[in-house]
Parts: C-alpha cells; sequence; structure tokens
C-alpha cells in the first residue's frame, strides 16, 4: 500500500487532538488503559466513549467541548489531552465538572444518583512545576486542614505532568508520562505505550479512512471544519441570544405600561392614557415621565 505519510517528523501523534480522540474512540481497551494508568486503580470495562462532547448548560452559558468522555463502573470522566499551557487550568476543570454534573442529572433525579465524576488533564508540561507528575484535587474542609477531612461529593480532578514522568510512582504511568512527553516508545517495550503508539500507526496508515490524503491534510480539514461549525454555532447562538434579549425587552416595556396604567388611572388620568395606548410617540413620553 502507498506509504500515506513517509516524514516521521511531521506526523501528528498521540498528543494531537484528533488523533488522541480517534485512537482513545476507537479502542476501548486503550481508554480504559489510559484511565487505569492515570486513577491508579482497574476498571471492570468502558461501557460508553464519546469525543468532542459538546456540552452548553443554558443558552447563554459558555459550552464546553470535552475531548474524551466514558463512563465505567458507574463513574463519568473526562480525560484531557492538554498540549499548550493553561493558566485556567483549574477553574477550567471546575467548570468541566459542573457542565458534566448538570448532563448527568437529568430533571426529577434525586441528587445521591449524580454518579462519581473524574476530570484527568494529561499535561505535556509541568503546570505545577517540576517534583511531581501526579496531583489529585478534592474537596477538602479549609478550616481544618489536619483533620483531613474531604467533603465527599464524588468528584475528582487529577492532573498529570508528562514533564515530570520520571517521578511518578506507578511504573505504568511514568511510561505513559513518558510517551506523551516525548512521542517515543522505549525499545522491546509491550505495555499500553506500544499499543498507543500501533494504534496511531493503523490511524495514519488506514487507506480506508484516510485515503491518499496525508493525515495532516486529513486532520486539516477536520479541524477547519469543526472551526466553521463552531463558529456557526456561535452566530446561531448569538441570533438567539438577540431573540432572547429583544423578547425581554418586550415583556419589560409590557410591565411598565401595565404599571403606568395603574398609576395614572389611581390619579384619574386613565382618559390621558387610553389616547397614549394608540400613539407611540405618546406612550413614550409618559414612560419617559415616570422615570
Amino acid at each position: 500500500m502507498q506509504a500515506i505519510i513517509e516524514d516521521k517528523a511531521t506526523e501528528p501523534g498521540f498528543t494531537n487532538s484528533v488523533v488522541f480522540n480517534l485512537v482513545m474512540r476507537r479502542n476501548p481497551d486503550l481508554c480504559k488503559g489510559v484511565v487505569e494508568a492515570a486513577l491508579g486503580f482497574e476498571l471492570s470495562k468502558i461501557s460508553y466513549i464519546e469525543t468532542e462532547k459538546t456540552i452548553q448548560p443554558k443558552l447563554t452559558s459558555r459550552n464546553v467541548r470535552l475531548d474524551v468522555v466514558a463512563k465505567a463502573d458507574g463513574k463519568m470522566i473526562d480525560i484531557e489531552m492538554q498540549v499548550a499551557y493553561e493558566p485556567s487550568l483549574a477553574r477550567r476543570a471546575r467548570y468541566y465538572e459542573s457542565a458534566m454534573d448538570t448532563d448527568a442529572l437529568k430533571s426529577g433525579i434525586p441528587y445521591h444518583e449524580l454518579p462519581e465524576s473524574y476530570v484527568i488533564f494529561f499535561c505535556k508540561g509541568a503546570p505545577f512545576g517540576k517534583g511531581c507528575a501526579e496531583r489529585r484535587f478534592a474537596m477538602m474542609d479549609a478550616l481544618h486542614p489536619t483533620e483531613n477531612m474531604a467533603l465527599d461529593d464524588g468528584r475528582t480532578v487529577v492532573v498529570l505532568s508528562a514533564g515530570n514522568w520520571a517521578e511518578a510512582e506507578s511504573p505504568s504511568l511514568s511510561r505513559l508520562l513518558k510517551y506523551i512527553h516525548t512521542g517515543n516508545v522505549d525499545d522491546g517495550s509491550d505495555d499500553l505505550t506500544s499499543r498507543l503508539e500501533n494504534a496511531v500507526r493503523e490511524l495514519r496508515e488506514d487507506e480506508d479512512n484516510m485515503g491518499y490524503m496525508t493525515l495532516a491534510e486529513q486532520l486539516e480539514i477536520l479541524e477547519r471544519t469543526a472551526d466553521e461549525q463552531l463558529a456557526e454555532k456561535d452566530e446561531q447562538l448569538a441570533e438567539q441570544r438577540r431573540q432572547l434579549a429583544e423578547k425581554e425587552e418586550q415583556i419589560g416595556r409590557g410591565q411598565s405600561i401595565k404599571e403606568l396604567a395603574v398609576r395614572l388611572i389611581s390619579e384619574g388620568r386613565g382618559e390621558e392614557f387610553m389616547e397614549a395606548a394608540s400613539d407611540d410617540a405618546a406612550m413614550e413620553r409618559l414612560l419617559n415621565d415616570g422615570e
């Protein structure tokens, strides 16, 4: 078969957003292995995987596009590949978790059925500096820190620093973080990272999906299409917000006219209001006089 990409230096690897999402979605076993390495415990199975999941809690809220959302053993798991430095990583994690909660807890479902949630950030660098490869954050009692009491609300944020891969306590996590940081798999390795790299290579060579187009060209088209779709969605949301604002303005004006009518009638000026009801300019003058 014709080689699709010949220069490895230009090939998008596992940390590329599109490649990462495709590999995770098409290979539940690899997604399970990545999650287990990140969380430090085993899962029975991944029951659901969705990539590029968009959540918009309400019309006027900022929408969220999650890289990979998985469900396993009753847990909601968001897996994010963070290549660039993100100064608002903590607030971003907070918003992601709240969006997942809103999406999971439908109307009428009691709070105790809200599943455990994990937001996992694989950071190619070291967002918290050197010396630590893994940090886990949960809600704790800030007033009595020595008691180490957790709120037990089921939320956990895991931030993994690939730049500190050598500091990871778990060998499997260390190898995974090294692969993310360097893009290389150790010779002779037969663990999760080698299987991930094989999946990436298969993706590049998949002629049925890529044709004679390079993966880089395919990614460019996919990303451009995604940008166009987002731009179109933004336009639709802007129009919806405009219509909502217009409706709110109409409601507000109606309320003001109602209050004006009550006031004028109480002042014995009901006839003046009735005349203004058929004259927009006169009504505006009455409304402005009352301000």
